[in-house]
């Protein structure tokens, strides 16, 4: 299990540093000019109104916002280690940011940038699109904890939603003309691997803070 672990966390981290590379080289690739050509071709209201709803819970300051939620949530019911761990998923803009800078791909042409946009010296760069990452590691990992702490319907509807979320945010850039499809394919591999790092920091501790208290998962 270890074995197949690292190689899933090394083919992650391969593929994510491969791709991030060509994205600087290259600032374009065909594939992402037809992929955005055939999402942008659709133009049913409600599917314009899915994506720009989904991709506002990126947008500027709501990711703190939805973090601070998740936190304060999370200490109401007393699981502090929980709390610290949905605040490290705020990483997962830092990261983005300096992924933005180092690889300083520009962004599609159709995407106009707010000059009054705090976060304007990172964000006028396309790869990787830091509302995937920050999807893929926050929602990724209120997903774990629902499957972890939940039972029921309500384990099985907030891993729903969040899984959902995760699987909109990508084309909903795309449309919306602020990704293309390379950006939001690293931003998977990176965001992934990312989550995976986060989760296993946190059954470490969890371990650590069990074995040291006495207390067995099955007591939990």
């Amino acid at each position: 299990m270890v074995r197949k672990l690292e190689t899933v966390l090394f083919l992650l981290l391969a593929s994510g540093i491969a791709l991030s590379l060509a994205a600087h080289v290259f600032a374009v690739f065909p594939f992402d000019l037809k992929v955005t050509h055939e999402l942008q071709e659709e133009d049913h209201p409600v599917f314009a109104s899915v994506m720009a709803a989904v991709s506002f819970l990126g947008d500027g300051w709501i990711p703190v916002i939805l973090v601070g939620a998740a936190t304060a949530l999370c200490v109401i019911r007393k699981m502090y280690l929980e709390a610290f761990f949905v605040v490290a998923t705020l990483s997962s803009v830092l990261l983005a940011a300096v992924l933005k800078v180092l690889v300083g791909r520009p962004r599609p042409p159709s995407f106009s940038l707010n000059p009054a946009d705090f976060f304007v010296s990172f964000n006028q760069f396309s790869y990787p699109s830091g509302h995937v990452l920050f999807f893929v590691v926050f929602f990724g990992f209120l997903a774990f904890l629902a499957w972890m702490h939940l039972s029921g319907w309500w384990r099985v509807l907030s891993m729903a939603v969040c899984g959902a979320l995760i699987v909109l945010i990508a084309p909903s850039r795309i449309y919306l003309g602020a990704h293309w499809a390379s950006d939001v394919i690293g931003s998977y591999l990176i965001g992934t691997f990312w989550l995976i790092i986060l989760v296993l920091l946190y059954l470490m501790v969890l371990h650590c803070r069990d074995g040291v208290s006495g207390v067995s998962p099955e007591s939990r």
